[in-house]
């Protein structure tokens, strides 16, 4: 039998798109058959982390997803080596296992290790190839879209940190709460303490994130509202941290580390994550998430997005 991770993977691949809600509900049947123990977190967790290693697209504002097409990308710098990422439905899988047996490439299906309350993710497809000549020739093989390095093209497309969405102040006397950035947690309030993050539920029941800047409210997404706070305060808040590798020749590659409370928006993570095309590894005793194998201008410029400098790690 498929591991979990695998298993809610085909799932979505074979459903295609559809409700949150509705999505979220087939999560909780499957944990409650396979992972009894996952914690009423697990679920978002599990949809924001198939988001970043490109197994599917979430309009959060919405409400809805759809699973990706499946595409090939290399690593950058990574001695030959690409990840396959998007949906991977039944005929997909025997598709991949018939071309596999051509011996072109060479395929590894490679776990992202999570807690054990957490819903496993499924294994990364990891591919080994000698050039990338034959490499594009493999994926048209497959039939999957071919991207040179989506790290590399996606870093240099990152927009810069903004607010743009305005939108009404929060109904009076409805519930509220304001983002604590020490506490990294949000807190009640019984109304606007000046400039900062809130969170509210909608007259229809959708909760959503708004900044409130000099009077004026802006509607945005929890991490984007983070680093816009930060910004607008000017505060040297060291929260992105990048150490280079020890091997002689990979000093621009290395560690990029991102501390708990101030997570990384969508299309961020997904840039960082495809360095490696694996999920961050999380570091529960120093309350960090680490992307593996980014390159330096990469870090540089997943920070200069946010408005933040990227301070060096000490681990």
């Amino acid at each position: 039998m498929a591991d979990p991770g695998d298993l809610l993977l085909r799932w979505v691949s074979e459903q295609g798109a559809g409700t949150l809600s509705d999505l979220k509900q087939g999560m909780w049947w499957l944990a409650a058959r396979h992972c009894p123990d996952i914690e009423p977190g697990a679920p978002g967790r599990w949809l924001r982390d198939a988001l970043s290693l490109a197994h599917m697209d979430i309009g959060w504002h919405n409400r809805r997803w759809c699973a990706a097409p499946p595409a090939l990308t290399r690593l950058p710098q990574a001695r030959g080596l690409a990840v396959l990422t998007g949906s991977r439905t039944a005929a997909f899988e025997a598709r991949l296992t018939q071309v596999v047996q051509d011996g072109l490439v060479e395929l590894f299906r490679v776990p992202s290790t999570r807690p054990p309350r957490d819903i496993p993710l499924p294994v990364s497809l990891i591919v080994q190839f000698d050039d990338e000549a034959g490499l594009v020739g493999w994926a048209a093989e497959l039939g999957v879209s071919y991207t040179p390095c989506f790290a590399l093209q996606g870093a240099a497309l990152l927009p810069p940190l903004g607010l743009e969405v305005r939108t009404s102040k929060p109904e009076f006397g409805k519930p509220l709460e304001q983002y604590d950035l020490d506490r990294r947690e949000y807190q009640p309030v019984r109304s606007p303490r000046g400039d900062g993050l809130y969170r509210l539920k909608r007259r229809d029941s959708k909760r959503v994130c708004q900044v409130l800047r000099d009077g004026e409210w802006y509607e945005t997404s929890h991490e984007l509202g983070v680093y816009s706070v930060l910004e607008s305060q000017s505060r040297d808040a060291d929260v992105l941290r990048w150490l280079p590798e020890k091997d002689c020749g990979r000093e621009r590659y290395g560690t990029l580390y991102v501390d708990w409370g101030y997570p990384l928006p969508d299309l961020h993570r997904r840039v960082a994550v495809m360095c490696s095309g694996l999920a961050p590894r999380i570091n529960a005793h120093a309350e960090n998430l680490a992307y593996d194998n980014v390159p330096k201008i990469v870090a540089v410029k997943i920070a200069d997005s946010l408005g933040q400098h990227l301070g060096e790690n000490d681990e």
